[in-house]
This record gives structure tokens, C-alpha cells and sequence, in this order.
């Protein structure tokens, strides 16, 4: 009994975490994937595949320039 207990509350807390990350994507409340930061609404709006915020996606551009030129 104490079991299904805690099978159904590890249910209900990972239906609510579930919940929450559908209502982030709708949201479009996404974080850069080099530093955390939100990626703004603006941004994803524009660009939905955007995985970094500006100013990182700026600095990867960067470097990558930089790799190619030598």
C-alpha cells in the first residue's frame, strides 16, 4: 500500500514537472545552451530553432569566422 503511494505521488509530481516544461515551450521560453540566460521571446519568434541568445550566438559566429580564416 505504501508502495502504490509512492508510485502514484512520483506520478503526479512528474505529470506537474511535465506540466510546467509544456507550458515553457508554448511560452517559447527557452535558455542558450552556452550560458543559461533566458533566449527572448523576440528572438525565438524569429528564429524558433534558436538554441543560443544573441550574444552568444554572436561569439560562436565569431569564433567560427575565426577558425575558418585561420
Amino acid at each position: 500500500m505504501i508502495e502504490a503511494a509512492a508510485e502514484m505521488v512520483d506520478r503526479e509530481r512528474d505529470n506537474e514537472i511535465a506540466r510546467i516544461q509544456a507550458e515553457l515551450a508554448e511560452e517559447g521560453e527557452d535558455f542558450c545552451i552556452e550560458c543559461d540566460d533566458p533566449i527572448t521571446p523576440a528572438r525565438k519568434a524569429a528564429l524558433p530553432s534558436a538554441e543560443r541568445c544573441i550574444h552568444c550566438q554572436a561569439e560562436h559566429e565569431r569564433k567560427a569566422r575565426a577558425a575558418r580564416h585561420g
